[in-house]
This record gives structure tokens, C-alpha cells and sequence, in this order.
């Protein structure tokens, strides 16, 4: 079982704490030595963290996580596309200007409920993309919570007085998104997805793997999620969503993919085995 691998982080190009160098650095002292960078609906941190993995001798490549409008938390990992797809780079500005129309709505209603906070404040707290934790930092920043999590509880949890619903793509369009530049599809953290899913649909679109590697997955869970990607001929992925310190996800690595399953994972993701 290989533990030196991790398929999903983020960096401050969408909602993590860290440049993208900085988190392939972190990686590297934690004894990661397959990285993907797969930030919210951005590509923009791939160059930088490229050359500080080629620096380190870090094998690295690039990957993207992208926020659907499905209730429930259902995000889509792309793998193995070209970085550099102008149709790709179209459809993610779409998409992040949803992010952004969202952000607007979540301040106005906070602005209802007497809590002073600006989108540009919310702005200032990420280099690109934008969602619910850089309001949840713009409130800590002002001292209006005190991390994260208060914020989430108090304002922008399903049911909060402050939240929207998301407004990004189907699941669908987040596939075929991926696929028009050369990539792969798999479904991220299905544990955290707070209701039944059925595969089925989504496989007939495209969708290609399943993160049943993932660090807040139990036991039971990882095994129910393997026997989903075998039903399916889905190729099992990992990671553990890395988001750098003070977010509450400030873990890199810890994932065991077995090595029979990370040599497939290393061809789809265009990376050489190590010598």
C-alpha cells in the first residue's frame, strides 16, 4: 500500500491557504512523491507548482475539482487533460463567474442580517476562485468568527440564514468539461455527499473513477466504494483533500492507494513510474 501519493489538494488559487509552490514543497517533506494540484474550476497554479516539483524531483501533475450545482456537495476531479485547453479555460471562467454571482448574494444577505462585509473584502481573501470559505475568511479577518468552521455553523451551512444554493455546472457538463481536454472524470469524496448516490447515470455520461481513497472515509465506506468502481469498471482514486493551515484540512498524504491501482493511476495521469 502506498502512502506517498496524493491525488487531490488545494492551493490559494481557489479556497486553500498555500501558493501552489508552497503546497509541493509541504508535499515533498511529507514524503509525497506523486502530487496532482486540483484546485476549485483553476488550472492557474499548475505552472508554478511544475517547476517546484521538477526542482524538487517530485513526480506532479495537474488536476482540477469542479464545484457542480447538484445539492449535497457532489464535486467532479478531472485527471489527465491538457492544462492548456482554451475550450477548458472557457467553460472554467463560466463557471467561476457563477462562483462569484453566489458570493455577491451570500454578502447581500449577510448585509440583511446587520453584519458588515464587502464582496471586494471576500475578493481579497483568494488569487482566483472564489466560494464559501473566503467569506468565511473575510468574517474571520474582521474578527466577526473566530475560524472557519464558526462561520460555516452560524452563516453558510444548508438551512443558514445566509446560504445559497450552489450555481455551478450539472455533472454532466462538469464531465464533458473535463473530457473536451483530453481528461478523465471521477467523482471526489463520495462519503461526504449527504444522500444515496446512483452511479449509473453519471457512469453513461462519461464519468471514469470514484475518490474511494479519501481521508475522511471509514473503512466501511472505502469498501463500499470499491465495490462501486468494480461494479462499474470505474479506476478507484485517492487523496486527501489538503487545504493548507487554518482551514481544518491541514493534512498532506495518509492515503493508502494500493500500488497495483497507482501504477494504472500513474499512466491515466501521464506521469512516469519513478525510476
Amino acid at each position: 500500500m502506498a502512502k506517498n501519493a496524493d491525488l487531490h489538494c488545494h492551493s490559494r488559487r481557489s479556497d486553500g491557504s498555500l501558493e501552489p509552490a508552497e503546497v509541493v514543497r509541504r508535499a515533498h517533506k511529507a514524503g509525497i512523491a506523486l502530487l496532482v494540484l486540483s484546485d476549485h474550476d483553476s488550472v492557474s497554479g499548475f505552472p508554478e507548482a511544475r517547476v517546484e516539483a521538477a526542482r524538487l524531483g517530485m513526480d506532479f501533475a495537474c488536476g482540477i475539482e469542479i464545484n457542480t450545482g447538484e445539492a449535497d456537495g457532489v464535486h467532479v476531479l478531472g485527471y489527465g487533460f491538457d492544462p492548456y485547453s482554451a475550450v477548458l479555460a472557457g467553460r472554467l471562467e463560466e463557471f467561476r463567474a457563477r462562483r462569484e454571482r453566489r458570493a455577491g448574494i451570500i454578502v447581500e444577505r449577510l448585509n440583511a442580517l446587520g453584519v458588515e462585509l464587502t464582496l471586494e473584502e471576500v475578493r481579497g481573501e483568494s488569487t482566483e476562485t472564489l466560494g464559501r470559505p473566503h467569506v468565511a475568511d473575510a468574517l474571520r479577518r474582521k474578527k466577526l468568527v473566530k475560524d472557519r468552521a464558526e462561520a460555516f455553523k452560524r452563516y453558510l451551512v444548508p438551512g443558514a440564514a445566509a446560504y445559497v444554493a450552489p450555481m455551478g455546472p450539472t455533472v454532466a457538463e462538469a464531465i464533458a468539461a473535463i473530457k473536451g481536454a483530453g481528461g478523465w472524470a471521477s467523482l471526489a469524496h463520495p462519503g461526504t455527499v449527504k444522500r444515496d448516490i446512483d452511479l449509473a447515470p453519471w457512469v453513461e455520461q462519461g464519468l471514469e473513477g470514484i475518490e474511494a481513497y479519501y481521508k475522511a472515509h471509514t473503512g466501511p465506506q472505502i469498501d463500499r466504494f470499491l465495490e462501486a468502481a468494480k461494479r462499474f469498471g470505474l479506476l478507484a482514486t485517492g487523496g486527501s483533500d489538503f487545504h493548507g493551515p487554518g482551514t481544518g484540512r491541514e493534512d498532506l498524504g495518509g492515503v493508502e492507494i494500493p500500488d497495483a491501482e497507482l501504477a494504472v493511476l500513474r499512466e491515466r495521469l501521464r506521469v512516469a513510474a519513478p525510476a
